[in-house]
């Protein structure tokens, strides 16, 4: 039996790793801190009385539920959305949790384990934040650039929304819609606004203002692409919200280095970000005076700051000064010893912007100078994407089949190896992998989806239809996964069914001619 199967190769969304560590939260600032408040602090007409740093951004929901947030708008200025759906039970026990137990329920970015759907993460905080009823209105804020006309518009909806996340129903996908530059609808039951910073809207209250560093050195939210330097300093940032008048009486900063999001060299916009929202806009502009000076000039000027340190290091490792660069390098670990992985934060940052040779160098740069450490098996396991994207198959089978020793209950990593396997003939392994995926977490869509393209392919037409049902129960704004089971249910003799899924997947990807063709062979079984 024939049916098309879409998404062969897996398309890098934020993080797709998860785990459940907690760890000690290093100050990246010259001895600042990651999380502090302070008072007094003035964006548009009212005092900002709190501002918040953290080195992961799912750490905002913890601030949130400790100030006693609810029903607010919440203005999340970031490279991502960081809205993706969570179960019920998980929701719930985030709810049973006092705030000082949050942290044991939050992923770490880089573990590989089962626990994807029983925490919070990066990804997804903002989805407990609203049910949880701390935000009302979500208001995304993307890096200039990013919206400049409809079609960009539209692949973010398509790329960031309909074909990423989970739960969004049909109806949502129908609210959708543009308004000059500013894209406006429902998502996940959530009032949603997205726009660039010029297009950001006035409101007449006080709002959570959300900042991830990240947001400073993404292209684009639609490419993901890193820049090495910001586009845009904090203090620039702080006077285009003032112009916006802007009030906020709770600011949440996070770093995002891990990942690859925030280039290690640029975690002084941490402390320059504070400076900037606590009113210090001097301080905050001298320091951005400081970086776009050469390496050695920054630390002469900021001694104590880690990331100028960093930026030395790579200046030296440049110019071939191995010594000078070990000095540096441990220099600025001393001082941040988050940066102890910097090569890891390196190599993801090649990874999302797609240098795939160049991350599988790094990557395994990382490896020989980490060969056990807590991190070691994600960094196997991008080992193995990038191979993936380099069309070397064996090796990447081979690196995962390691990981998925190292990490039997990552469900990624086993959906990953499935669809190598099946791309390399060996369908009955690719439906071993992605069966064992559904078992890890039961609500993961494109697990269903796999598992269902598998058991098409093995004839199993029954065992197929049913795991692709539970791939659009889960994601119904996927249009391939409603492509696949319309074209299953044409071939098992069902065409009024098949009609539906697919005319709703023509909605979802008017352009995909496939689905066209699809729908097609449903008219000609209806003649």
């Amino acid at each position: 039996m024939r049916v098309p199967v879409y998404s062969t190769r897996l398309r890098l969304h934020r993080l797709i790793t998860a785990g459940a560590v907690v760890l000690p939260l290093a100050c990246g600032t010259g001895g600042r801190a990651p999380e502090r408040s302070t008072a007094g602090s003035k964006i548009g007409i009212e005092p900002l009385s709190q501002v918040h740093l953290y080195e992961n951004h799912s750490s905002s929901l913890i601030a949130w539920r400790r100030a006693g947030a609810q029903g607010r708008i919440v203005v999340h200025l970031d490279g991502h959305a960081d809205l993706d759906w969570l179960p019920d039970a998980t929701i719930a026990r985030i709810a049973a949790a006092d705030p000082d137990e949050l942290p044991h329920l939050e992923l770490h970015p880089y573990v590989l384990d089962g626990t994807t759907h029983q925490r919070f993460a990066i990804w997804n905080f903002l989805y407990p934040a609203a049910r949880l009823g701390v935000m009302r209105s979500y208001v995304w804020v993307v890096p200039d650039g990013t919206l400049p006309d409809a079609g960009a518009a539209e692949a973010l909806v398509q790329g960031l929304v309909l074909r990423k996340m989970q739960k969004v129903t049909l109806d949502e996908a129908h609210s959708l819609h543009r308004e000059g530059r500013v894209i406006r609808g429902t998502i996940l039951g959530v009032d949603t606004t997205i726009c660039e910073l010029a297009d950001l809207p006035v409101f007449d209250e006080p709002v959570l203002l959300d900042v991830d560093l990240d947001f400073l050195t993404t292209r684009s939210a639609t490419t993901q692409e890193v820049t090495e330097a910001p586009w845009i300093d904090p203090a620039s940032l702080v006077a285009r919200l003032r112009a916006k008048r802007l009030r906020a009486d709770l600011a949440t900063v996070s770093y995002s280095t891990f990942g690859g999001f925030l280039p290690p060299s640029c975690r002084w916009l941490g402390r320059a970000m504070t400076d900037a929202l606590e009113g210090d806009v001097d301080a905050a502009t001298q320091r951005a005076a400081v970086y776009a000076r050469e390496a050695e000039a920054r630390v002469q000027a900021l001694p104590d700051d880690a990331a100028a340190w960093y930026a030395l290091s790579l200046a030296e490792a440049r110019a071939g000064r191995s010594a000078e660069r070990e000095t540096a390098r441990a220099r600025a670990v001393a001082l941040d010893p988050v940066l102890s992985d910097a090569g890891l934060f390196e190599a993801d940052a090649l990874f999302i912007n797609g240098r795939w040779a160049d991350a599988l160098a790094a990557y395994r740069d990382y490896r020989r100078a980490h060969p056990i450490g807590p991190f070691t098996v994600y960094g196997l396991r991008r080992e193995a994407s990038c191979l993936a994207r380099l069309r070397r198959d064996d090796e990447a089978i081979a690196t995962l089949r390691r990981v998925v020793a190292e990490a039997p209950q990552h469900g990624d990593s086993r959906l990953e190896l499935g669809v190598l396997l099946r791309e390399s003939g060996d369908v009955e392994g690719a439906v071993a992998e992605f069966r064992e995926a559904r078992r890890i977490l039961p609500d993961q869509g494109s697990y269903a989806m796999a598992l269902g393209t598998g058991y098409a392919r093995e004839g199993r037409v029954d065992d197929a239809l049913s795991e692709l049902a539970d791939a659009v129960r889960l994601r119904p704004t996927w249009a391939a996964a409603q492509a696949n089971l319309g074209g299953l249910l044409i071939e098992a003799g069902r065409p009024a069914e098949a009609a539906v899924h697919l005319d709703a997947a023509a909605f979802l990807d008017p352009g995909d001619p496939a689905i066209r063709d699809l729908r097609a062979r449903v008219k000609a079984s209806a003649r």
